[in-house]
């Protein structure tokens, strides 16, 4: 049986975008893998900008916390997380094909089929690799997103601070939605041939390079220029896969949490271990 607490070690994958908490203040939703490699993990309800200076983490940093199985949430991959706990261990520090083969284990062939097995094992948590010439960048006005995705996309931080914490400065609300349109690598059991998947970019990284270009170059056409080259042209040619996630509110319904690339290709990767 299960340990209702366990402290574990979790190299993180993706970090999603805050959202707003009336009891949390604003809170970060994350994927990480264990040590062990054996379980792709949802994380939360982490205040990122609470945490200590040093022991705020990036992608593939190894961190160290103690975590629960809520009750309220029935997604077998959910895991509550003992903010007080989290502590940075390892600052990167892995290999290229180290973080590939970390995640490799939890690419499910298509969404079709991650829809399979969330109907008949709720999973709520895999992988997938768009077919890269299919792949097309989507640019819209925030406004402009359906109304699932404007809960994440339209975000209003309110100062809910506990008494002994200064307010967090708000994030600067998001203008844009950004998503990928694509078709599976591998298309079993899925109908994405005929009618291609569109899915809203929730990571934390989309808005975050928006905001640096819009700091850099000033103007919303330059900025937007440079967003489309280094998501549609650029970041699909490096092995790009999504990490696709349900949310609490929606836990039959897959949003791209994150993306992951590499110039080392997975399939390669997983050949070259058959021929060893």
């Amino acid at each position: 049986m299960q340990e209702k607490h366990q402290k574990r070690r979790i190299r993180i994958l993706v970090k999603a975008f805050p959202q707003p908490s009336t009891k949390h203040e604003e809170t970060v939703c994350c994927a990480g893998v264990t040590e062990d490699g054996r379980e792709l993990l949802r994380l939360y309800p982490i205040r990122y900008r609470r945490l200590p200076k040093g022991d705020q983490f990036d992608r593939y940093d190894l961190v160290e916390m103690t975590t629960t199985k809520a009750p309220s949430d029935t997604r077998p991959e959910s895991r509550r997380v003992d903010e007080g706990s989290i502590r940075l261990i390892q600052h990167g520090g892995i290999s290229e094909e180290a973080k590939v083969k970390l995640w490799r284990p939890f690419i499910a062939p298509s969404i079709g089929l991650l829809i399979e097995e969330n109907k008949t094992a709720g999973r709520s948590l895999g992988i997938i690799r768009p077919q890269p010439e299919s792949i097309k960048f989507i640019v819209k006005e925030a406004k402009e997103s359906n109304a699932e995705d404007q809960a994440v996309a339209d975000l209003i931080f309110h100062e809910q601070a506990s008494l002994l914490e200064d307010p967090l400065k708000p994030i600067e609300k998001p203008k844009h939605s950004f998503s990928y349109q694509f078709t599976c690598a591998d298309p079993t059991r899925c109908t994405c041939a005929k009618n291609p998947h569109t899915h809203q970019i929730h990571d934390w990284e989309v808005q975050g390079a928006y905001f640096y270009y819009k700091r850099k170059y000033k103007t919303e056409e330059v900025t937007l220029a440079k967003m489309i080259q280094a998501y549609q042209e650029n970041i699909p040619t490096r092995n790009l896969h999504f990490v696709m996630g349900t949310m609490a509110s929606h836990p039959k319904t897959f949003i791209i949490i994150g993306t992951l690339r590499t110039g080392v290709d997975p399939d390669e990767l997983s050949r070259q271990g058959e021929l060893l």
